[in-house]
């Protein structure tokens, strides 16, 4: 039951983020502004890996969808049969101490979608300090996020997000 709840919110997750517009998808080192039925999110691309996704989440306020391999939610196909599981991610920045939890893990798609309020709020808090993120990801190793500054799309997610 607990993992048909999870595979509910990843298909919820997809279907929202489909719409990518053609110039988020080509935008890399900056913050793009996407939006499928009503729903806003961000994204920042990185074609070696790791891109990123922020969705607006009434229960988690700020939901990270992490693509490890580069790829984005044009590349996210979440179906019945996907293989769920979790991996412990340490996520640290500079301006905070280190702080690990389970992440659901899509393998076959190499994403990690944060299941809890603090990932996403630490990502995102991430961005507007400028900080880097380092996630330690028990069975994958360390990936580093630069992410990009603030720019007008990211202000726009900001006003738009009741959760934030």
């Amino acid at each position: 039951m607990k993992l048909h709840l999870k595979l509910s919110a990843i298909v919820a997750i997809a279907a929202t983020s489909i719409g990518l517009s053609a110039h988020a998808a080509d935008a890399e080192s900056a913050w793009s502004l996407g939006e499928k039925n009503g729903a806003e999110f961000l994204y920042t691309a990185s074609p070696e890996g790791p891109s990123l996704t922020l969705n607006c989440s009434e229960k988690l306020g700020v939901q990270a969808v992490v693509f490890l391999n580069g790829n984005g939610i044009d590349d996210l196909n979440v179906g019945s049969k996907s293989r769920l599981k979790t991996r412990r991610v340490e996520i640290d920045t500079d301006t905070t101490d280190p702080r690990h939890d389970n992440w659901i893990y899509l393998r076959t798609a190499k994403t990690l979608v944060s299941t809890k309020g603090w990932q996403g709020k630490r990502i995102f808090n991430a961005a507007v300090s400028g900080s880097p993120v380092s996630m330690k990801i028990a069975r994958l190793g360390p990936h580093q996020i630069t992410l990009p500054a603030v720019n007008d799309e990211f202000k726009a997610f900001v006003a738009s997000c009741d959760a934030i």
